[in-house]
């Protein structure tokens, strides 16, 4: 009992504080010293008193989780009412009184935001919980592990807590569920607002010759549509997220997920029959990027291509052939690829690695995730690959290293083949066929099978030198272990 009542007199204290704070410059001369007691003094379990609060109503705790963000239909109308003042600091006051297990999310939710008000929710977080976490990442993870109970109406207070920063989340959190796409709780803001990401649409290219902001380590992600090769620099899409184009004439996208560790590249028409358009929603799940689409609201995880809450819930967009290699390697191999336009219309720092410092800067996941799958490192970069209804996941790393590697899969067999580390994989449905090396110029590439004959290569298919038989291309998607494993939880790893 003793350390709830100092956690109520320090409590006092900040609100008067607060109150004085916000007076005139003529009541304080000088600004306060700044206090070194927390405004709630964190207790453990066993130093809670033993009195029971009294429950709230569903409806005093939504009036309370109201006032708490400055609930207006209007979100510039809210921003005005922040940062925290006096009001602020006793309704929380109340919340960390209360006991009430339905307030824990929220609070977390409000960690993470962050918008000035960061000692009062730790500390309320702290009281109610007996627990102390260092970073609102690990507030988020403890809490996805626990299970906590919502209160009512959650999703429609998370979307307007986060409509402080784009109004269009209110529209994007909604109570959507399903049985494998997450709930309210579940979604975490990226750190940008919703316009702050803005997808390149039909975008500028040149051709090789004419570029001229590449060095010959920078990633890209290319594409080979009946000959024609295009090369999709990360250090552009990442800015953007999304790249909507055309190669010969067919549309596709570039999907990038910075936090997954790269970028897919799927077609436009879903498994429902529609072409949908897109954008990064601003959000992620189990610490993947998350796309809205325009038509319906609908959330699509960015490695499976799934979408996983809304009206489209189920359907999927299929994912193409393209590689992930150096802008070395590919100009190599593809003499007449052409590759985006440093001229995209937008202001960006698109130098090699700045959209992705925050990333590559980090050594662990950059947004909470629930449970990781141990059977790899979790920032693997693996292959993930999905035939047959089999899944399976190979470290990228490895398959280049051994230049070639045969594997059955789904009924299939496959070769996947590399010209060494860092530059890229191409799966071949090869069927019977042995590959045993791999010959040639980079753009002349031939393999040789264990019957010694010749076949040319690109990133289509295999072509039989003597018999002109085929062997199609398998695409495949390149992510970290822990993003490919979330997004397909029933995954094999190629031992």
């Amino acid at each position: 009992m003793c350390g709830r009542r100092a956690a109520l007199g320090a409590l006092s204290a900040a609100i008067l504080l607060v109150g004085c704070v916000a007076g005139s410059a003529d009541q304080f001369p000088e600004p306060p010293a700044p206090t070194e007691e927390p405004v709630f003094q964190p207790v453990s379990l066993a130093e809670a008193p033993v009195a029971t609060p009294a429950p709230l109503t569903e409806g005093e705790i939504s009036t309370t989780l109201r006032d708490l963000v400055c609930w207006y239909a209007d979100p510039d109308l809210a921003r005005d009412c922040l940062p925290a003042g006096e009001e602020f600091v006793a309704v929380l006051q109340r919340v960390a009184l209360s006991g009430d297990e339905r307030f824990v999310v929220p609070l977390v939710d409000m960690l993470w935001l962050e918008i000035g008000w960061e000692r009062w929710v730790r500390e309320a977080l702290e009281l109610m919980t007996g627990q102390r976490h260092a970073t609102a990442l690990e507030w988020y993870e403890w809490v996805q592990a626990e299970s906590l109970p919502l209160p009512d109406g959650y999703a429609d207070w998370k979307g307007s807590l986060l409509s402080l920063i784009d109004p269009l989340f209110a529209r994007l959190i909604g109570e959507q569920t399903s049985e494998s796409g997450p709930g309210p709780e579940d979604l975490v803001w990226a750190l940008l607002g919703v316009a702050q990401v803005p997808p390149l649409v039909a975008p500028e290219t040149v051709h090789r010759v004419e570029e001229r902001y590449l060095s010959r380590s920078d990633i890209v992600y290319g594409v080979v549509i009946d000959g024609i090769a295009h090369a999709y620099p990360e250090r552009i899409v990442a800015w953007h997220g999304v790249v909507t184009d055309e190669v010969d004439g067919v549309p596709l996208m570039v999907w990038h997920c910075t936090s997954c560790g790269g970028a897919a590249v799927f077609g436009v028409t879903a498994s429902d029959g529609r072409a949908y358009t897109f954008a990064p929603a601003g959000l992620v799940w189990e610490g993947r990027r998350l796309f809205f689409d325009d038509e319906t609201g609908s959330l699509w995880d960015a490695v499976s291509g799934r979408a996983v809450a809304g009206p489209a819930t189920g359907a999927r967009v299929p994912v193409r052939l393209a590689v992930r290699t150096t802008w070395g390697d590919w100009s190599d191999r593809y003499r007449n690829t052409r590759v985006l336009s440093l001229d995209t219309g937008f202001v960006r720092d698109y130098s090699e690695g700045a959209a992705i410092r925050a990333d590559t800067e980090s050594e662990r996941p950059i947004f909470p995730i629930p449970a990781t799958d141990d059977r790899l490192p979790m920032r693997t970069r693996v292959i993930g690959l999905t035939l047959d209804g089999v899944t399976r996941a190979y470290p990228l790393d490895r398959v280049e290293a051994n230049g070639i590697v045969h594997d059955a899969i789904g009924g299939r067999r496959i070769a996947m083949i590399s010209a060494g580390p860092g530059r890229g994989v191409t799966v071949f449905d090869v069927g019977g066929t042995t590959i045993t090396a791999l010959e040639g110029p980079a753009e002349d590439r031939e393999v040789v099978d264990s019957d010694g004959l010749r076949w040319f290569m690109d990133e289509e298919r295999l072509l039989n030198t003597r018999n002109s038989r085929t062997a199609p291309a398998v695409p495949y998607q390149v992510a970290y272990w822990f993003a490919w494993a979330g997004a397909y939880p029933d995954t094999e790893v190629w031992r």
